[in-house]
């Protein structure tokens, strides 16, 4: 491999304890250097993830630190590893060169090529069938004609970086902190959704959507949950809504979002796990001191089709998703909505792309509307609009200002 191929990079497979305890490699430290294919890109990705299922035949080198004993193989990505450890093949050529301990070794590392030296990843996720790394350097360092020497910048910032990289999601942070950013398709009433979802997701899967990988863990998710939804009229700063989404008896997702008009951006702020004993009308009024009325409750059903930038480390969901009234399941919403979710990154995160990436998969997402013949309008319209759109019709839908509607 040389700084300049595009489609390509190193994954090293080493002690573990790397991750934990860094220190430099011995001269005579058996490790292993695997050339993993990653999607062409024309900047360097920020997310590599590595498959470990395919039949595509790996190059694979098995060697001391110092070259002096060197194993060269084609491993099928399939055979590399045998669970978590090493597999067949890697053991014995590591036995070969002298590991005793080959059960010590996993992917830790990857690097990929520049001009002007190596961009390092940090290991975040390990499974049988695939791996995903971070990338740990802001610009490339290294002699790029070296296909070892980026592993000590490697080991360097991930101890840098490790209680993040080291933990399950650590590494997960925030663009436009409090912000909502999303837009919406909405849909016929009677448009069946998991079609659609389904076809989404598949079309992710195979990469289909440029400079996208599905969420590493995580592709696809169902909920299904009661939503009691208040409209917010003041103090002014405070307007908007705050709704309640049952979780478990007497326990709420509590989200509040003001804005004055539907829009890409809203103010947002979730707290999770709320344990709420009185009347949610008193708690809106009384706990959160809001001038607010309630609004028809509603179930919410939706699948999440969840990926992730590899060129930005932003992630991403697209959501198939009804909302049907409870007192009336003909008021019913159909949408897709796209929208930023979080970042995976310990680098300073690229905030204007999510702009950019939000409106790319936009239009990709209206292409496939386009070809499954569904009218679609494409806009911000809320929750709270299809609500107030409701009651305007049929007024007697809207419930009592002085009702309980603790549920």
């Amino acid at each position: 491999m040389t700084a300049l191929d595009t489609g390509q990079a190193l994954l090293l497979i080493a002690d573990a304890d790397l991750l934990y305890r860094p220190r430099p490699l011995r001269p005579d430290e058996p490790i292993t250097i695997v050339t993993v294919p990653t999607p062409a890109q024309p900047q360097t990705p920020h997310t590599i993830i590595a498959d470990f299922k395919s039949h595509h035949p790996l190059s694979v080198l098995t060697r001391t630190h110092d070259g002096s004993r060197q194993h060269a193989q084609q491993i099928p990505a399939g055979a590399l590893l045998d669970g978590l450890r090493p597999g067949p093949a890697a053991t014995d050529a590591l036995y070969l060169i002298g590991e005793r301990y080959p059960t010590r070794h996993a992917p830790l590392f990857c690097a990929t090529g520049h001009p002007d030296g190596w961009h390092t990843y940090s290991r975040v996720h390990l499974r049988a069938d695939a791996a995903c790394f971070l990338r740990t350097s802001a610009a490339p360092t290294g002699d790029p004609s070296d296909p070892i020497g980026w592993i000590p910048d490697a080991v360097t910032r991930h101890s840098e970086h490790a209680p993040q990289l080291n933990s399950l999601d650590c590494s997960l942070t925030k663009a436009h902190t409090g912000k909502e950013i999303e837009t919406k398709f909405t849909l016929p009433s009677g448009t069946p959704l998991w079609p659609l979802a389904v076809d989404l997701h598949d079309r992710v899967a195979t990469g289909a959507l440029p400079d996208m990988a599905p969420r590493f863990r995580d592709p696809l998710e169902m909920w299904d949950f009661s939503n009691i939804l208040f409209e917010v009229h003041g103090p002014g700063p405070q307007r908007g809504y705050v709704s309640f989404l049952h979780t478990r008896p007497g326990i709420y997702q509590v989200k509040r979002k003001n804005y004055d008009a539907d829009a890409l951006v809203r103010h947002e702020h979730v707290d999770i796990d709320v344990t709420i004993t009185e009347p949610l009308n008193r708690y809106v009024r009384d706990t959160l001191g809001l001038s607010a009325r309630p609004m028809p409750s509603f179930r919410r059903m939706r699948y999440d089709i969840n990926f992730e930038s590899l060129r930005t480390g932003h992630h991403y969901g697209i959501f198939v998703d009804r909302c049907a009234l409870h007192v009336d399941p003909t008021e019913t919403l159909v949408q897709v909505e796209v929208e930023y979710l979080r970042s995976r990154s310990v680098l300073p995160l690229d905030e204007p792309a999510v702009f950019t990436e939000v409106e790319n998969i936009t239009e990709w997402v209206g292409g496939i509307l386009t070809e499954h013949s569904l009218p679609a309008q494409h806009g911000y319209y809320s929750k709270l609009s299809f609500l107030r759109d409701a009651v305007e019709g049929k007024p007697h839908l809207l419930p009592p200002v002085d009702k309980d509607t603790h549920s």
